[in-house]
């Protein structure tokens, strides 16, 4: 049994990692619930496996609180939104890089034998034409995708300067339980949101933006072969479907899925957004062993069903 440090293990990946490594591993999460919930990871709050440290990764003191005894860590905690970070430009820099710096440094200072990075397809940005390639020359086109991919260098100049065993997982659109409402959630979130509130579905310019949409289950179990495999020690890996999927033929599976079927109304396109983004995931296939397993369809159906069963119970407890 080892131990795992999440980062970011209260908000919606980071919790779902949680539920599938408490099974075999203690693991400790650092999270400062700014975007995080307690009730993510209620049910193992008296499970002598886990341990929750409240802080910032841009705090190295409280890095080092919960990175004790770590044998691997899964870096999660960031601003994770093309809006937030055109908004608050220097947050995300302080949380992408300062912050992914500050827990790489505490991985030294540790010994930890792994590193996890989560990064993103918007490291490639409007450039290239998809389907993306690990070794596609990354060009973001806005600043998430620009800390990102400083995130990365980070992590690759660390695993050759200190030879720190890392793996980088570049994850598509994750969607499913416990992807929060919010300004800042992705489309599948806000279709979700809107059909609980009887709103039309707002889709974006003409709709024909494409996205890799995969199922939080599938970039799960990625992310643990990724932690488990020594064959991903220092690769890039293409984490998604390896399918491309129009925001318009999103909106018509969600019109699909309810009834009565809802509208579809269209404002103009948004500053800073990819126009096509999809990956190649042989890479992944082939080393990791990965094969995403959630249809398109099957995971909106379901998350649909979870998204209104979780805000009944938010109005329940008056959050």
């Amino acid at each position: 049994m080892k131990r795992i440090m999440v980062t970011g293990g209260l908000g919606f990946i980071g919790s779902n990692l949680v539920d599938h490594l408490i099974s075999t591993d203690e693991v400790t999460v650092l999270d400062d619930l700014s975007s995080g919930r307690i009730s993510n990871v209620s049910r193992h709050l008296r499970n002598p496996k886990f341990r929750f440290v409240k802080g910032s990764v841009l705090n190295p003191g409280m890095i080092d609180e919960a990175i004790g005894g770590a044998s691997a860590v899964v870096h999660l905690a960031a601003v994770v939104s093309v809006a937030l970070s055109i908004e608050k430009p220097l947050l995300a820099h302080r949380v992408n890089v300062e912050g992914t710096l500050n827990v790489l440094e505490s991985c030294l200072k540790h010994s930890v034998e792994k590193f996890v990075f989560a990064s993103s397809a918007a490291v490639y940005g409007n450039d290239l034409t998809p389907p993306f390639r690990e070794d596609c020359r990354s060009n973001p086109s806005n600043l998430y995708g620009a800390t990102k991919g400083a995130g990365e260098a980070y992590v690759k100049a660390y695993a050759q300067t200190h030879n720190l065993k890392t793996v980088i997982l570049r994850l598509m659109n994750v969607y499913g339980p416990r992807r929060s409402p919010g300004p800042y959630a992705g489309v599948i979130t806000k279709f979700a949101e809107a059909i609980s509130l009887g709103k039309p579905l707002t889709v974006y310019g003409d709709g024909e933006q494409t996205r890799d949409f995969v199922h939080v289950s599938d970039a799960i179990e990625a992310m643990t072969r990724a932690l488990h495999k020594e064959q991903a020690i220092g690769h890039t890996f293409n984490i998604g479907t390896g399918r491309p999927t129009t925001v318009s033929k999103l909106a018509a599976i969600f019109s699909h899925l309810t009834e009565p079927r809802s509208q579809i109304t269209h404002m103009p396109e948004r500053i800073g957004e990819v126009r096509a983004s999809w990956s190649n995931i042989e890479k992944a296939k082939e080393v990791l062993g990965y094969q995403p397993k959630v249809s398109l369809e099957n995971g909106i159906k379901s998350f649909i069903q979870w998204y209104n069963n979780d805000e009944n119970s938010l109005k329940a407890d008056g959050e």
